[in-house]
């Protein structure tokens, strides 16, 4: 009896949601005008893309889905919630985030999708401190976050995917359990990793089961999306660079550690000292030379009166490393 019930309930299942090879084929490509922007990737993603658009095929979450309601609940009791389940639970939080802004109409409301490769909580903050008006020179995390906890400001924030790969680090944790701590912060939180509550810190927290069964759709093309890119980014980058004289080229490798150091960059005074310390540069007129090319190439950008670069953390550490082979020629 329990064997025919688990055969149904798992015919059901596939019934209503697919197989996972119905996500998912195998790339072929006849000619040239069938590739698309994710033909250097090895899945094709046309099944999957005609899912996402095919509302009459795209799963919606029923008013009474298990979990909705004491989610808002558990949130408007001060708790902090971290949902767990099997499925993508980001229309699930969507969902609880209407409702919260429904009950809490004078609370501000911050939303961090940790699945997307280049979110980390120093943005992230910062992004806070400017819209909740903190003090522009107050750049450190840490400082950042007792300034949020004076402000006399109710913040909720929905956090997609806590456990996403660039959010695990020690630090980020860190971060996420003060801002939790926080007495008029209360946070909505989804995982997937069943070893996060091992490293988890966030404080006040209720943790929910919530099976939504929901593919992984915008996860998995975000993942997609970003590999292609970051490819792309890559294979650009160096056949610019080879075309270089090597001291713009040492320009980058120095400076791609300092972005590594700090992603806030330098402005052109602090620039210039780090590089004719380094011999690089001997002037502030060669240094503007040099800087100009790079960033007509966008190999180096100018944000807020500091330079910086837009590169993951993978290419910068490669850059860095490129310095310290022409130190040792």
């Amino acid at each position: 009896m329990q064997v025919e019930t688990y055969e149904k309930g798992r015919e059901e299942y596939q019934r209503r949601y697919g197989k996972l090879k119905d996500y998912f084929s195998s790339l072929k490509i006849k000619d040239n005008s069938e590739i698309t922007k994710f033909d250097s990737s090895d899945f094709d993603l046309t099944k999957l893309q005609n899912r996402l658009t095919d509302q009459a095929e795209k799963e919606k979450l029923d008013e009474n889905i298990i979990g909705s309601k004491d989610i808002v609940q558990q949130i408007n009791h001060d708790f902090n919630v971290l949902i767990y389940g099997i499925g993508s639970k980001i229309e699930l939080l969507e969902k609880v985030m209407r409702k919260l802004m429904e009950n809490n109409p004078q609370s501000y409301f911050f939303v961090m999708k940790g699945f997307k490769p280049l979110i980390n909580m120093k943005m992230f903050l910062q992004k806070m401190g400017d819209v909740l008006k903190i003090d522009s020179h107050i750049r450190n995390s840490e400082q950042i976050i007792k300034c949020i906890e004076n402000t006399p400001h109710s913040i909720i924030i929905i956090v997609h995917s806590i456990d996403g790969r660039h959010l695990l680090n020690e630090q980020s944790q860190k971060l996420f359990g003060q801002l939790s701590n926080c007495p008029n912060v209360r946070m909505a939180c989804s995982f997937d990793n069943y070893r996060y509550p091992m490293i988890c810190k966030i404080q006040r927290a209720f943790y929910q089961c919530v099976h939504t069964n929901q593919p992984y759709s915008q996860e998995i093309l975000q993942i997609f999306e970003d590999q292609v890119g970051k490819q792309k980014q890559e294979e650009g980058l160096w056949y610019v660079l080879s075309s270089m004289t090597q001291k713009q080229k040492n320009i980058v490798f120095y400076f791609a550690g300092k972005v590594l150091e700090s992603r806030d960059g330098l402005n052109i005074q602090d620039l210039y000292d780090v590089l004719s310390d380094e011999m690089i540069v001997s002037s502030k007129i060669q240094l503007k030379d040099n800087l100009k090319e790079l960033m007509d190439h966008k190999i180096i950008i100018e944000k807020g009166g500091k330079y910086t670069m837009q590169y993951s953390n993978t290419i910068l550490q490669e850059l860095s490393s490129k310095f310290d082979e022409v130190i040792k020629q």
